[in-house]
């Protein structure tokens, strides 16, 4: 019959598509945040790792180098263990963590850090010009919330 053949309702008008942004997809893509995880977390453990290893090595400069102070053994036994731990901990993360679990952890440790260390040690102890490569933690702090 004629009325079996009949369209019901009026034409239909294609909708154009709504096309998400290039850079929500590509940061959808990539994971999430603005700033790479794994580039973030790599850049984040040379920075942390080179003062491990600063204090592991070479105690006495690393010490000398950002305070106004003579290190006696006790100083070079305590940063040596910081120097490790700082150096177990890049490892642990970098090679033992997946990127995803990593890097908030390393940002939280950043901050922590910053603050019981560099920013402490700024308001409260005898610093040399050269300690305040050490607050560059804070754009690394900053870039990785922005890695989130």
């Amino acid at each position: 019959t004629a009325s079996a053949l009949k369209v019901a309702g009026g034409p239909v008008v294609p909708q154009p598509a709504v096309k998400p942004s290039s850079m929500s997809t590509a940061l959808q893509l990539r994971g999430g945040g603005m700033v790479d995880q794994g580039v973030w977390l790599k850049a984040a453990s040379a920075f942390f790792g080179l003062y491990g290893v600063g204090f592991l090595l070479a105690p006495e400069m690393t010490i000398t180098q950002n305070f106004v102070v003579t290190p006696d053994k006790y100083h070079s036994f305590f940063a040596r263990n910081i120097g490790l731990c700082i150096l177990y901990t890049v490892y642990l993360l970098n090679y033992k963590m997946d990127v995803a679990a990593a890097v908030p952890a390393l940002v939280a440790y950043m901050a922590i850090c910053a603050v019981v260390g560099p920013v402490y040690a700024e308001l409260k102890l005898e610093t040399t010009p050269a300690h305040k490569a050490a607050l560059l933690m804070v754009p690394f702090i900053v870039t990785g919330l922005l890695a989130l």
